[in-house]
């Protein structure tokens, strides 16, 4: 007999059923910004966490938050348990954050508008929570970073463009810098303050140089990205140039350049797209890693090393964007934009493992890689981070990692930013607890609302995803047995052979003879039917049931969810308040039923009542689910694809 399952419970089951394996990254905490508000304080504010750093003994994190002009601490001592430090204000917006011993160093912009820029570097004792020095850097900075040694300061100045100026177009004065300065006594030497000249550089604007992020390595030389430029330059410590280089372009085959619709169909190719790097991080003396989220004309998608002369080593082309499509988290409104958008990037090792952490803000996830390799690095596992991760910490001495994600959904009354903390330990991954990696093709997922277990084979279970796709309805195949449970296959719902539109998919069943009932919940604002629909996976007979107008919904969305199967319905009767199901009849409101009782359709293992959401038939002989603990309600997150076709008429 087939029944609906509960995605939450299945998966569950799946995951405790899986035995300890090797070292993993799994999520133990998260801290609402928010929680850093005083007493008093209006909490529905719009808060970000974004650029995060923490203490030299990994007890405390200091995060920036530009709409509250002010940096955020949280003890994590107990990393299960983060305990809010509270907000320092700092009379501008923080853009950056590192971190010496226990005393930070903030960026902090002060520009008026994109031509009166300024800015200035705080340094903060963390410990009295107090500003102790501050100096005028006569730019708008973007990102620092400190020497491993504590020496200086490196600083993008980047004196950004204005987008709605003639669309953005480069150049735009004043030109970005690179400034560095010393680190004396604790606090930053404002007499120290220089800067070196990057104009000229680059192929892309190079009288407008804007540089985005630093980092420095173990010699003391510090990697500068400029974005929009395109462009990569090395200096040494005392801030002459070893090296610059174009970041490149790439041409990527096979991916989703196209946003308005509800599909993802991977078919398209983009021809020579520039990198445009934005964070960048070394993970040794010759090799970085960036995260080509572009800005200005490209973003490539994916992630680079390069060595410090210029050659690129690695370059993920469309894989980690294709990993991100296995794991249900890609973001198909920004097709026609740039992806994933990998933003943030983070380099550690752990016992002697050298890893590349990867965020990408659209996607919200991190993609852990080992680089021990350089030339190889072997993707191990992908992360849920919050919403839009911005910043990346790694903590080895403590098995931590943290992400900043800096969204914050207070407007529309959704989640608000936080910081996620992740701790490495001898236990399976808990995430993803399904995915389509390792199917023949690629397979993209999400909005799954249905579910339906397969009868005649043990662990075979088929899902279906909701309107958010409404360009590719898809029954989806699903290997329970495995861990974590598999996407084996898509089969995509047609109607005269183009994908059928206005279902809303929320109920699926099997009708015992290789085809599915499938429940369509409907919209009478537009024009969406609430019906049932009959399809066979080969296109031989298809049929439609409507539901009569007494029974739509008065609201604009149907609250007709799950295709519970029962065995008899002696003395069984479901009512609307004020109606009775209708006996069945040859009208097609129902699909073959066989003899009615008391103004009820008797369903077979073959056949399948329609119930509506929060409605159950109250009798014992009933062997179906209610919609109520039905899993046709369960939300994932959205994404999905398909290959196979299925018709409708």
């Amino acid at each position: 007999m087939t029944r609906l399952l509960s995605f939450t419970s299945i998966l569950a089951l799946i995951a405790a059923s899986a035995s300890a394996a090797d070292m993993n990254f799994n999520r133990v905490a998260s801290f609402a910004t928010p929680s850093n508000m005083a007493e008093g304080e209006d909490i529905n504010r719009e808060t970000s966490s974004e650029i995060i750093a923490a203490t030299e003994d990994g007890q405390r994190l200091i995060y920036t938050d530009s709409p509250l002009g002010a940096v955020g601490m949280i003890d994590i001592s107990d990393a299960s348990a983060p305990k809010p430090l509270g907000n320092v204000d700092v009379q501008g917006e923080p853009t950056s954050v590192t971190v010496i011993g226990s005393t930070a160093f903030v960026a902090v912009n002060t520009s008026e508008d994109y031509v009166a820029v300024g800015g200035k570097l705080l340094t903060l004792d963390m410990d009295a929570k107090t500003v102790t020095a501050e100096c005028d850097l006569g730019g708008q900075p973007d990102s620092i970073a400190s020497a491993k040694d504590g020496s200086f300061i490196a600083i993008a100045i980047e004196n950004e463009r204005d987008e709605d100026l003639d669309d953005g177009v480069l150049p735009q004065m004043p030109a970005g810098q690179f400034a560095m300065i010393d680190v004396k006594d604790g606090a930053a030497d404002c007499a120290s303050l220089r800067f070196a000249d990057v104009t000229g550089l680059a192929e892309v604007g190079p009288s407008d140089p804007e540089p985005e992020f630093v980092d420095v390595n173990g010699l003391g030389e510090t990697v500068v990205t400029l974005q929009e430029n395109n462009h990569l330059v090395v200096l040494d410590r005392d801030g002459k140039v070893v090296s610059h280089f174009s970041a490149g372009s790439v041409t990527l085959e096979n991916v989703d350049l196209t946003d308005e619709r509800g599909a993802l169909r991977f078919t398209e190719t983009q021809v020579d797209r520039k990198r445009e790097p934005d964070a960048v991080k070394w993970i040794d003396d010759d090799h970085f890693a960036t995260a080509n989220e572009g800005d200005y004309e490209g973003g490539s998608r994916g992630w680079t090393i390069f060595n410090k002369n210029g050659t690129v080593v690695y370059d993920s082309g469309t894989s980690f964007e294709y990993a991100v499509v296995e794991t249900g988290h890609y973001p198909d409104k920004r097709s026609d934009a740039k992806g994933v958008e990998p933003e943030s990037i983070e380099f550690a090792a752990f016992d002697g493992i050298p890893y590349v952490f990867v965020g990408a803000e659209r996607a919200s996830v991190v993609g852990v890689y080992d680089v021990s390799d350089p030339a190889a690095p072997v993707l191990k596992q992908i992360l849920p981070s919050g919403i839009a991760p911005e910043g990346i910490v790694a903590l080895p001495a403590r098995n931590l990692l943290v992400t900043a994600n800096e969204a914050d959904l207070i407007e529309d009354g959704g989640v608000r930013s936080h910081v996620m903390v992740y701790q490495r330990e001898e236990a399976p991954a808990a995430y993803p607890q399904i995915t389509s990696a390792g199917a023949d093709t690629l397979i993209g997922w999400g909005a799954l609302s249905g579910l339906a277990a397969d009868p005649d084979s043990k662990g075979t279970l088929y899902a279906i995803n909701d309107s958010f796709y409404g360009y590719q309805p898809t029954i989806f195949t699903i290997d329970a047995t495995q861990t974590p449970a598999r996407i084996t296959s898509a089969l995509e719902v047609t109607r005269g052979g183009a994908p059928a539109q206005k279902l809303d998919l929320e109920g699926v069943t099997l009708d015992g003879n290789g085809g599915f009932w499938l429940a369509s919940e409907g919209r009478n604002d537009r024009l969406g039917p609430h019906a049932l629909y009959h399809v066979m996976q080969r296109v031989r007979s298809s049929t439609k049931s409507r539901f009569p107008p007494s029974f739509w919904p008065t609201k604009s969305a149907s609250a007709w969810k799950a295709l519970p199967v029962t065995g008899m319905c002696s003395g069984c009767r479901c009512s609307v308040p004020g109606r009775t199901m209708p006996r069945a009849r040859k009208s097609s409101f129902w699909p073959t039923t066989s003899t009615a009782r008391n103004g009820v359709p008797c369903v077979t293992s073959s056949t399948r009542l329609l119930t509506r959401a929060g409605l159950a038939c109250p009798t014992s002989r009933s062997t179906g689910i209610s919609p109520t603990s039905s899993s046709a309600t369960t939300r994932l997150p959205t994404r999905l694809r398909s290959r196979r076709s299925t018709g409708l008429p």
